[in-house]
């Protein structure tokens, strides 16, 4: 490995590259921009005790129990090349602000997974999503290990909704929280304990369209998205949009504030 000199001592040549492994890190640095998304939307009416199970303090589930799962399909992202998402997200409040609560994602690539993980705290995980149309109908299905956990479905682009693109697209950059949790290389003590908000640039969108939904998921132990059951089904929606991803905020530190509260 080669070694800069900097003044005759070793500099830490490795600290320019992102993450790692050095000779081929795991993701390039942001902003990743997102263009052309295609995006299944199921908002669903759950359990407040499945929701309160879930939900951090100091967030607050929001009235209505309502859940939303999505499918996302990125047909082209600046460093990560395609690939398809399913977010798990529970309507809540923050300091009286209406936010939403992203506790589970899905992804067929490596490459996003590990730096929602690392960068944000998105709650990523390895899974088998597909966003698919056959005929008329728009199909969301999420897989693992093989086994096939949910399954929306709704008819493809039946009503127009053009009339709302400006509410929608607002509604879209609604403040998303995630929790970032890393340990310690003990494994055992916390490093980082954060509520983290996910920054959204750029954002555009460029149709919407609405229509009845259907929506079934199975318990399943490495892929619990059935933690959060059906109640019944509020609302489906399909987006077509470009974002910039960039970075974050810290709100809230977990370990700043159980040391103050030691004090």
């Amino acid at each position: 490995m080669n070694i800069m000199k900097d003044n005759g001592s070793a500099t830490d040549w490795f600290l320019e590259y992102p993450v790692m492994p050095t000779l081929r890190p795991s993701y390039p640095r942001g902003p990743w921009h997102y263009k052309d998304m295609h995006q299944l939307v199921v908002t669903y009416e759950s359990t407040a005790e499945a929701i309160r199970a879930v939900v951090p303090r100091p967030l607050v589930p929001a009235e209505g129990n309502r859940v939303t799962i999505e499918w996302r399909r990125m047909t082209e992202v600046t460093g990560f090349g395609p690939y398809t998402e399913v977010g798990h997200s529970v309507a809540c409040t923050y300091e009286g602000e209406p936010v939403i609560y992203v506790f589970q994602a899905y992804l067929d690539s490596e490459a996003p997974t590990l730096a929602g993980r690392e960068i944000l705290g998105f709650p990523k995980r390895h899974g088998e999503p597909e966003l698919t149309a056959v005929r008329d109908v728009l199909t969301g299905a999420l897989s693992y290990g093989g086994t096939q956990v949910a399954l929306a479905t709704m008819p493809y682009r039946m009503v127009d909704l053009s009339d709302r693109l400006p509410e929608i697209e607002k509604e879209l950059q609604t403040t998303q929280l995630v929790l970032k949790l890393l340990p310690d290389v003990d494994a055992r003590t916390p490093k980082v304990a954060q509520l983290v908000k996910v920054n959204l640039y750029d954002v555009r969108l460029k149709g919407a369209w609405g229509g009845p939904a259907e929506l079934f998921m199975v318990p399943h132990v490495g892929c619990p998205v059935a933690a959060l059951p059906v109640v019944r089904v509020l609302e489906g929606r399909q987006h077509l949009w470009d974002m910039t991803l960039n970075d974050g905020e810290v709100v809230y530190d977990y370990l700043e504030a159980g040391a103050a509260r030691a004090r």
